[in-house]
């Protein structure tokens, strides 16, 4: 799965996918991974490649039931086409085959979508990896939308484009997209944005939320979206965390404990799920030093890696 590349036009993005839990969200993003430059012919993959893309574990009916229910909110998804004169909506996909027996998934795209995965004058791109990483549907989508602006550094929201786009109940008052929208995705795209901020907006009487500004150290043009390595990416993970000013102690802590699955502030002896000896495609002088950074680091958290 390293590096398999997640590449549509812009347009993607202004289309909410709405109740799309984070397996749905991932199995999709797997197939447009896939068929990106495909035109509109039918594409094939077995449920082992799926899951493996997808980071999916389950297997059997459990597998069938994830892929059935992706493609049934795919179905609800309005594309559309818009020329000034003629509006058209569209669905995305003429065709789902799932084949329980040869186990294999088919699927074709609509013609009149296809402008969205071909010949593309404008697109976000992003690495399949960092997004199936992610827990929170909310994480992957501001995950996309801020890769949209990659080389700008900057996007606002509205509060109700922000709403909508992701999908926020509109139940959820301010207070409740602080705890349960903007907090987790501070804490998980902190480690891959460097200098990733929230900003809220105000205005009027009452000091109203009327948006947020998400700032974050821009990309360079020529920046690809590879993965360099597992111990390249922890390192820069923790350093992304370590300078990011604008969290709180608290929130750094939280931050790594979703990269390492097993992190406790308490100093205890324990083992964290980084990679052994051999998951990497650096030199060897690279990796010894990056061994040693990790290791100091990991130091002053007060742990200790028998892998390092």
């Amino acid at each position: 799965m390293v590096n398999n590349i997640v590449k549509y036009e812009n347009r993607l993005n202004s289309i909410p996918l709405r109740k799309f839990n984070s397996r749905e969200m991932n199995l999709f993003f797997s197939i447009a991974s896939r068929v990106r430059d495909q035109g509109t012919t039918e594409i094939t993959f077995s449920f082992s490649d799926l899951r493996n893309l997808s980071k999916n574990d389950r297997h059997g009916e459990t597998f069938v039931q994830d892929l059935s229910s992706t493609y049934d909110k795919l179905l609800s998804l309005s594309a559309w086409t818009d020329d000034g004169k003629v509006l058209t909506k569209f669905v995305a996909f003429t065709e789902y085959s799932i084949d329980r027996e040869q186990q294999i998934v088919t699927i074709a795209v609509n013609p009149k979508f296809k402008g969205l995965f071909n010949q593309l004058s404008t697109w976000t791109r992003f690495g399949l990896e960092q997004f199936v990483n992610l827990r929170s549907t909310y994480s992957k989508t501001l995950f996309r939308l801020i890769k949209q602006y990659r080389t700008v550094g900057k996007r606002n929201f509205s509060i109700q484009d922000f709403r909508t786009l992701l999908d926020i109940p509109d139940s959820y008052r301010p207070t409740d997209i602080d705890r349960r929208v903007l907090k987790i995705c501070r804490e998980e795209l902190s480690p891959i944005f460097k200098g990733f901020t929230i900003k809220k907006l105000h205005k009027g009487q009452g000091n109203k939320v009327t948006g947020y500004t998400f700032t974050w150290k821009a990309e360079a043009n020529d920046e690809d979206d590879f993965l360099k390595g597992s111990w390249y990416e922890i390192h820069n993970k923790i350093n992304n965390i370590e300078n990011n000013d604008t969290l709180t102690k608290k929130e750094k802590i939280k931050a790594k404990k979703r990269i390492y699955n097993t992190y406790t502030e308490k100093p205890i002896k324990q083992k964290e799920n980084l990679p052994k000896n051999g998951e990497n495609d650096l030199p060897e002088e690279q990796k010894e030093l990056l061994r040693r950074e990790i290791k100091e680091r990991m130091e002053q958290l007060g742990l200790n890696n028998d892998h390092i």
